[in-house]
């Protein structure tokens, strides 16, 4: 398996979350995204990114790997090179949100890779009340993680922007 870095603007899928992928590969947003090939073959994408309220932790973004290449430990080697980025980059804990529910086998999957699961409960963050999800903690450097307690990971503005594309 490699990991490149991947900042194309170009040939991503129109679907509602391809305008929002597009626009986090602006340079001046900090996002870094990755392609994940196995044997030369495009087998997947990762990412890493912070929101400014919460300089410790690295976020997992846009992480997936492709149907044909899964059950062959590729996921949980791309989520330690993510881990091993982030610890690079002196954060304390890497994160990530995903769907409560239809979702078992990534909860499993997360779960499986030593991530503790909390719901997000955001009560100023209408979407939370429509969208259940859940976030992912691990502890990457120091004594003691720190859970999210349902700080704002802004999801309403996330969905009113792929809703935006959607209509376009």
């Amino acid at each position: 398996m490699s990991i490149l870095p991947y900042r194309s603007r170009k040939n991503f899928s129109p679907e509602k979350a391809g305008e929002n992928f597009i626009d986090s590969l602006d340079p001046s947003n900090g996002y870094e995204y990755y392609l994940i090939l196995q044997d030369g073959a495009l087998a997947g994408i990762i990412g890493l990114y912070t929101y400014k309220e919460d300089p410790d932790s690295a976020w997992l973004g846009w992480f997936g790997i492709r149907e044909k290449f899964r059950r062959r430990h590729l996921g949980s080697m791309a989520l330690k090179w993510f881990e091993e980025r982030a610890a690079e980059k002196q954060f304390r804990f890497a994160r990530l949100y995903t769907d409560a529910e239809n979702n078992d086998a990534a909860i499993a999957f997360y779960k499986a890779n030593g991530y503790n699961c909390e719901p997000y409960e955001y009560a100023d963050d209408p979407a939370c009340m429509k969208y259940k999800m859940l976030i992912f903690s691990k502890l990457l450097k120091g004594d003691e993680l720190v859970p999210w307690n349902s700080r704002s990971i802004h999801l309403t503005e996330q969905i009113e922007k792929q809703n935006k594309y959607s209509r376009q």
